[in-house]
């Protein structure tokens, strides 16, 4: 059965690893998308692999700016944008936890009004958000990144509820530990510690984590709305040990 999928698609967060594996999968489907990236590396990442991108830049001019780029008006969007800030909470300052709450809150919030407004007009889009199983169970000093996590859940679930019947549907993509960008980071001496906790006893890949929101993205899949799926090998099945 050949699948009809909502395109071109707005990557925001282009730059990271895994929104690279997504792309590059887009990519072999020929499916057209445009890279929105917070910073000059992720810029130079995407153009050196000769794909369309711009900087993120005023957002509310966002989808207008993409589509003057790929040459049609944006249907779907893929939410990748993450700022860092993992300490206890009572160890941030005040100036990280202010940046913090615009970088993962009310940026997210202005992304998907933007991109939501502009996909009413044709009565036709999809908007996922990369979320994590630690949003509803954080480790320690994941509280600010949980946080960010679940209110864009929120935002993402809204959106659905809302817009729907016009057209308009989204949901959350909830992931565990995955060997790249920030992952690879915090996995290194953890990695057969990490293993060992998952039922499968590996983790999740990030070309399955791609493949899942190409999955998304097809007309088929609408009807995931306005909720959070989870991608995490079982792990949030696991009851922990003592």
């Amino acid at each position: 059965m050949n699948s009809t999928y909502f395109k071109p698609i707005l990557v925001a967060g282009a730059g990271s690893a895994l929104a690279q594996t997504l792309q590059a999968k887009l990519e072999a489907k020929g499916l057209p998308f445009c890279g929105a990236c917070s910073s000059q590396g992720g810029l130079a990442a995407c153009q050196a692999r000769g794909w369309p991108a711009i900087p993120l830049g005023d957002i509310e001019t966002l989808p207008e700016r993409a589509e003057a780029l790929v040459g049609a008006p944006i249907e779907a969007l893929v939410d990748f944008l993450h700022s860092p800030l993992e300490c206890l909470l009572s160890q941030a300052g005040p100036e990280d936890i202010d940046q913090w709450a615009v970088n993962n809150i009310a940026q997210r919030a202005r992304l998907l009004r933007a991109c939501s407004r502009s996909m009413l007009a044709r009565r036709r889009g999809r908007c996922l958000l990369v979320s994590s199983s630690a949003a509803p169970r954080p480790g320690k000093g994941q509280g600010y990144y949980a946080a960010a996590k679940l209110a864009g859940e929120s935002l993402y679930r809204s959106i659905g509820l809302e817009l729907a019947s016009r057209g308009v549907t989204a949901c959350s993509l909830r992931l565990s530990w995955i060997d790249a960008g920030m992952g690879s980071a915090f996995l290194e001496g953890r990695r057969q510690k990490a293993e060992a906790l998952m039922p499968a006893g590996r983790l999740v890949t990030a070309g399955e984590a791609a493949q899942a929101l190409l999955f998304l993205l097809q007309e088929e899949t609408v009807s995931f709305n306005a909720t959070e799926l989870n991608l995490d090998g079982g792990f949030s099945a696991v009851k922990p040990s003592c």
